[in-house]
C-alpha cells in the first residue's frame, strides 16, 4: 500500500459517499481508495488488491474509480488493466475527472499492442506466423476489449465542452458520461449523434475533412466515435445543489432520439413542485408540499427597517432564492429537500434503467429498456 498528498481535494459528495454506491454497477474494486482525515484530497492504491478478480465467482459491473488519478502510478494502472484484460467475463467500468490522462495511457497501450502483433508478419516460419500466439496477438491489437468502459464525469456544460472531446479520441468499446451530480443543462445531441447534414457554414469544406470531431462524406458528416452509454442524477448532502428535471429530461429525450442507452440513478436529496399563484399566501405564490403535503408559500421576508426578518416584509421567491428547505429554480418551479430516498429514482413515473450489451461480434445495443 502506498500513499502520496494530492492537490485534488475530494468534493462533499465523494467524501459522504464512495463512488461504489451505484445503482448502474454491481460492485466496486477498490483498488484506488481516497484518502481520509489529514490524507483527504489523497488516494491509496492497494498492491494486495489488484488480483481479486481472479478470485470473484459472480460476474457484472465493476465500477473501478480513481483508478487515473495523477499520483496513480502508471506501472500500477497497467497492472490494473493487465487484470481486466485477463478477466473477460468481468465489464470494468472506469468513470474519471482526468479524461487526458486516460486518453493517452489508452492510446498508448492501443498502440503497443499493434506493434507487437505487427512483429509476427515479419517472422521468417510460417508455422510462428500463424501460431496461437500471432492470432491472439491480432485479436488484441484490432479493437479495445469489449469488458474495459471508459468514461467521463461530467456536471455542466463547461466539464461536457472539455471532457467528452478527449473521451472520444479515448479507444473504448463503450464510452459513458456520468452526469451527476448534474448542476445545470448539458446538450450532448452532437455526441450522440452519428450522422447530420452539411450546413451552409461547413459548405466549403472539402471531402474527409473532420469539423466538430465528425468526418464529411458528401452531403454529411459522419462521427466515427460517440457516447454508448449516458447516467444522470442529481446531488446529496450538507452541500447538494437540487437538480430541475427538465434537465434529466432533455438527455433522456437526446438519448431516446438517438438510440443511445440512459440510467436515471436519483434525483438527489430535492423533488421539484410548481408554483403557482395564490393570493391566500404571503408573497402571492404557493406550492403543494411534497414532504409534508398541503400547501406552503413560496415566499421569503426580508430586512424591515430595524435591519430583523421580524420587523421585515413578505415577498414572493424570485429564481436563485434560498431558504432552509426550499431553492427557487426558476419562475414556476420551487425545489423541496426531502431526502434522496423520499425523492427516489423515477422520472416522470418511470425508472429509466438502460445499460449498453456489447460482445465481441456486436455494436452495442440495449441490456434494459426504461420502464
Amino acid at each position: 500500500m502506498t500513499t502520496a498528498p494530492a492537490p485534488h481535494v475530494t468534493t462533499a459528495q465523494e467524501a459522504a459517499t464512495p463512488d461504489g454506491a451505484t445503482t448502474w454497477t454491481t460492485r466496486t474494486w477498490d483498488v484506488v481508495t481516497a484518502g481520509t482525515g489529514r490524507r483527504l484530497g489523497s488516494v491509496i492504491w492497494h498492491e494486495d488488491r489488484i488480483d481479486s478478480p481472479y478470485r470473484w465467482r459472480k460476474t457484472g459491473r465493476v465500477l473501478v474509480p480513481r483508478l487515473f488519478h495523477p499520483l496513480v502510478p502508471q506501472l500500477f494502472i497497467t497492472r490494473v488493466f493487465d487484470v481486466m484484460e485477463a478477466n473477460p467475463q468481468i465489464t470494468f467500468v472506469i468513470p474519471t475527472e482526468h479524461q487526458t490522462r486516460m486518453r493517452d495511457f489508452v492510446q498508448e497501450r492501443e498502440a503497443r499492442k499493434r506493434e507487437y502483433a505487427a512483429k509476427f508478419n515479419d517472422l521468417p516460419d510460417e508455422a510462428k506466423r500463424t501460431s496461437p500466439a500471432a492470432t491472439s496477438a491480432r485479436a488484441r491489437a484490432a479493437k479495445p476489449p469489449t469488458n474495459i468502459w471508459l468514461g467521463v464525469k461530467v456536471y455542466d456544460r463547461r466539464t461536457a465542452g472539455t471532457r467528452i472531446p478527449v473521451l472520444l479520441e479515448t479507444p473504448a468499446a463503450i464510452r459513458f458520461v456520468v452526469c451527476e451530480p448534474l448542476k445545470g443543462p448539458v446538450d450532448l445531441h452532437d455526441y450522440l449523434v452519428e450522422r447530420r447534414d452539411v450546413t451552409d457554414m461547413y459548405a466549403d469544406a472539402p471531402e474527409d475533412a473532420v469539423i466538430d470531431g465528425m468526418v464529411r462524406h458528401g452531403d454529411q458528416l459522419h462521427r466515427t466515435e460517440r457516447l454508448h452509454w449516458v447516467i444522470t442524477g442529481g446531488g446529496f448532502g450538507p452541500n447538494a445543489r437540487p437538480l430541475h428535471p427538465q434537465w434529466a429530461r432533455d438527455i433522456r429525450d437526446a438519448c431516446e432520439q438517438h438510440d443511445v442507452p440512459f440510467y436515471f440513478t436519483r434525483h438527489g436529496d430535492y423533488i421539484t413542485a410548481p408554483v403557482v399563484d395564490d393570493p391566500a399566501f404571503s408573497g402571492g405564490r404557493a406550492y403543494d408540499d411534497p414532504l409534508n403535503g398541503g400547501r406552503s408559500s413560496a415566499s421569503l421576508r426580508e430586512r424591515g427597517p430595524s435591519r430583523t426578518f421580524r420587523s421585515g416584509p413578505w415577498r414572493a421567491m424570485v429564481p436563485g432564492d434560498r431558504t432552509g428547505r426550499t431553492w427557487m429554480l426558476d419562475q414556476d418551479t420551487i425545489a423541496v429537500r426531502v431526502g434522496k430516498k423520499t425523492a427516489g429514482r423515477e422520472l416522470d413515473g418511470r425508472l429509466h434503467d438502460a445499460v449498453p450489451n456489447v460482445s465481441a461480434d456486436t455494436r452495442p445495443t440495449y441490456e434494459a429498456a426504461a420502464r
